[in-house]
């Protein structure tokens, strides 16, 4: 008995010292108390989706410094300057998050996730296709459905709706066509999209795994209820975005056999193709074109929805706000000139402020794969380092009265804001690649709403409950009236 305890004794021993690295920077870093063996997993676990950003921005504050959490073995450090945050975005020897894998059953092994040689083609084949050059070749299209989305709100006469399915819908069939030229008719199927359901549901499903420590294995997961009702919802993804993309690979070869048989067309200087024709015209397999399809609408989709949602409740919340928008908008045609939105100063100022004031994405993470230096301070390979763009964003040294909506703190600044303090979109050579299409999107849907509609909120004086799911978001959903001008 006793040689077994000894053994017992040893293997400890060698546990804790193949650590050592680990265990000695969590114990000189500040954080709540941890239990034994399960750390902060206990905390985290039972934090209900409204608070999990907000106790991540409370500990921020209360230590005033980097602090770290344990969940159970695992070490996760959360950074607290702009500087610390630079230096991790660039550091060429992280890659994303662990907990970020769990996306893969959706997105598969898309330019979210992905790392190295694979991360490295994917992005050089497809930043072609956002040049400006394109973007602005998407006007007509995107005008089309944004006059589709003003129907069906008109169609309100003035009574509050919640205005989230809307606006995804919209946006869904706008990316959709612009990026795979299809047709998906989101916005028409409403109330009863399948596609959009399915999508809502599987980002509640899979952002339940990941803030649940227990569920970290596949082998676990795969075996629960969550697992199976995820599948449902995938499948019916899966099979829409294969069928999209089989249609287009049709469309293509027909183009390409009638520009064959053209003897005497002219050699024409090469286009950029948009992101669909660019995948498989590079050759890639269905699986490889599905995982970055599910990708950009996944995460473009759900991102733009979420801006667009504060965008509408903000200029609700602030008529003031609203009537100086609109007395710029008044006169201007998004429909004819949509490189002239890039002088729409106020316009400009209104969407950075929403996008610091309710930070879309609230965190980001990365993983330690070596040794590093990040502030000064070395990490070993296997630590998770959050970045927490929210608490950065709502830092009274960077952003005075930061949780004030003030649109004119970007106007005629006197000193620009602490480089990475705001980084709507991340930052470093992970920073999102349809960032400007996103912004684009965003101008063109305010500006015709606004000069179609007064907007008001429903509740006026009802507090907004913000939760962050995949991304920020209002518990309670956005109703607005939308009242013809």
């Amino acid at each position: 008995m006793s040689l077994y305890w000894l053994l017992v004794s040893l293997l400890l021993l060698l546990l804790l010292w193949s650590k050592r690295q680990l265990i000695l920077l969590g114990s000189s870093l500040a954080g709540p108390w941890a239990l034994p063996g399960l750390g902060n997993a206990q905390m985290i676990g039972k934090l209900k989706p409204e608070y999990i950003f907000l106790v991540f921005t409370e500990l921020r504050e209360r230590f005033g410094a980097t602090y770290r959490l344990w969940l159970g073995p695992q070490l996760w450090v959360f950074l607290h300057s702009a500087e610390e945050t630079r230096e991790a975005l660039n550091d060429a020897t992280l890659r994303k998050a662990a907990t970020f894998q769990q996306l893969g059953p959706l997105i598969g092994n898309g330019l979210l996730i992905s790392h190295g040689r694979d991360w490295a083609v994917q992005r050089r084949l497809l930043t072609p296709c956002f040049q400006p050059q394109l973007l602005r070749s998407f006007a007509p299209a995107v005008n089309q459905h944004a006059n589709r989305l003003l129907d069906k709100l008109q169609l309100t006469n003035g009574m509050g709706i919640e205005v989230t399915d809307h606006l995804f819908a919209c946006l869904l069939d706008a990316i959709v066509d612009t990026s795979m030229g299809y047709q998906l008719q989101a916005l028409q199927q409403l109330p009863h999209s399948p596609i959009v359901a399915a999508f809502h549901r599987s980002g509640q499903l899979l952002f339940k795994r990941m803030i649940n420590p227990l569920l970290a294995s596949d082998w676990v997961f795969e075996r629960t209820r969550l697992w199976r009702e995820l599948s449902v919802e995938l499948q019916l993804i899966h099979q829409q975005m294969e069928h999209i993309i089989q249609q287009r690979h049709l469309q293509l070869k027909k183009d390409q056999q009638h520009k064959e048989e053209d003897e005497e067309e002219e050699e024409q200087p090469t286009k950029p193709h948009i992101l669909l024709d660019a995948m498989l015209l590079a050759g890639w397999n269905h699986q490889q074109i599905r995982d970055q399809v599910n990708t950009f609408v996944f995460a473009g989709v759900d991102t733009t929805t979420a801006a667009m949602g504060f965008v509408l409740y903000a200029l609700g919340k602030h008529p003031t706000v609203q009537e100086k928008l609109h007395a710029e908008l008044k006169d201007f045609c998004a429909e004819e000139d949509w490189d002239a939105l890039s002088g729409l100063v106020y316009l400009d100022a209104v969407l950075k402020e929403v996008l610091r004031l309710y930070t879309i994405v609230p965190s980001t993470g990365r993983q330690t794969t070596r040794e590093t230096t990040i502030g000064g301070r070395r990490y070993c390979a296997g630590i998770t380092i959050w970045i927490n763009m929210y608490g950065l964003a709502h830092d009274a040294d960077y952003f005075p009265a930061p949780y004030e909506f003030r649109p004119e703190r970007w106007l005629h600044q006197e000193m620009p804001a602490t480089p990475y303090s705001y980084i709507p979109y991340s930052g470093g050579p992970h920073v999102c690649i349809g960032r400007k299409y996103s912004l684009l999107l965003m101008k063109l849907l305010t500006v015709r709403i606004v000069q179609r509609f007064r907007l008001e909120l429903v509740e006026p004086h009802a507090k907004l409950v913000l939760e962050a799911q995949m991304v920020l978001r209002s518990r309670d959903g956005i109703h607005i009236k939308f009242i013809p001008r």
